[in-house]
């Protein structure tokens, strides 16, 4: 986690990890203190830096850009109370009126960004389904924005980023009461595991 939190104060991360961490904290209170203490060193060292003189059309981009889509420590009003505002962009609006597909029993993905380094997609799981078993390629982030879930790595819910690359092998499985709603950004592909991936990996050869 601590690599993405670093990355997002740096402002080196993709897109759409960027809207995942961003929104992280908006909803929890958890690391906010740790990135303000990274942006605040990062602030020092540009402080130390030699100024050169820029022209006010070229500041006033920069400013732009900068408190356009800035996060400063309080949630911007949204249209849906469970997807924070940089979630709520990315996605084209809120969790009721997006268009799922089928996924497997009891869960529907929406993929809101795709290419051949990055996917990133809203998860929704019904109370006490599961996904299938999967490693990754890459390393996996998933927000959990409504209920919880649970698995080989620990318990989740509102707000809490739960981290996985190759190393890591797990089954998520929504909560049994309240279900789950995430959002997602994967590198690379998932890796199907257990007797399905078996399964499916035979069938694709």
């Amino acid at each position: 986690m601590d690599p993405l939190l670093a990355g997002y104060a740096t402002g080196l991360l993709e897109p759409c990890m960027h809207a995942l961490i961003e929104s992280h904290l908006i909803l929890s209170e958890e690391n906010r203190d740790f990135v303000r203490a990274l942006e605040d060193r990062a602030a020092a060292e540009l402080e130390g830096m030699p100024v050169r003189p820029i022209g006010h059309a070229v500041r006033d981009r920069i400013l732009g850009a900068i408190y356009a889509d800035g996060w400063y420590g309080h949630a911007r009003p949204a249209t849906d109370p469970d997807l924070p505002q940089p979630l709520l962009k990315l996605a084209g609006g809120p969790i009721a009126a997006q268009k799922w597909r089928f996924y497997g029993f009891g869960v529907r993905e929406r993929t809101v960004f795709a290419d051949d380094q990055v996917t990133a997609q809203l998860i929704k799981v019904k109370p006490g389904r599961a996904l299938p078993s999967h490693t990754h390629e890459g390393v996996e982030a998933t927000l959990v924005l409504r209920g919880a879930y649970r698995d080989e790595t620990g318990g989740y819910r509102r707000g809490d980023v739960a981290v996985a690359d190759a190393a890591i092998d797990h089954r998520p499985v929504a909560d049994p009461e309240t279900g789950c709603v995430c959002f997602s950004v994967t590198e690379g592909k998932l890796k199907l595991t257990g007797s399905i991936g078996r399964l499916f990996n035979g069938m694709m050869g």
